[in-house]
């Protein structure tokens, strides 16, 4: 998704941009981080990207876009609110990897 704004302040401008860039950049980060978990075959049969892209993706050859996103939010629909924003709603059931590290780490320092 795209959004354009028209201002003609240039230092809001580049401001939004930044804003932007640094959570289109977070946003892919953690994308990349559940690419780590789960197969690229896996990813290819869950949508219309085919292996090939998704290797290129992860090789850093190809950009990540919109559609690899929701593919990696099908992958992982109790990631995906973490996915798109960093934040975590266990109350929701959603949750992010390392949220779900420490639960499991808490729980076997209960059994010990």
């Amino acid at each position: 998704m795209y959004v354009y704004l028209v201002h003609h302040n240039k230092s809001t401008m580049y401001t939004i941009l930044l804003w932007y860039f640094l959570m289109s950049s977070a946003i892919a980060d953690r994308a990349f981080q559940l690419l780590d978990m789960t197969s690229l075959k896996q990813l290819a049969e869950l949508g219309d990207t085919d292996y090939v892209r998704w290797q290129n993706i992860k090789r850093g050859r190809a950009r990540l876009g919109a559609e690899e996103i929701e593919i990696i939010g099908k992958a992982f629909p109790n990631y995906r609110w973490w996915l798109m924003t960093g934040e975590v709603m266990p109350e929701a059931g959603q949750t992010s990897p390392e949220y779900d590290e420490a639960n499991a780490t808490l729980k076997q320092q209960g059994e010990g």
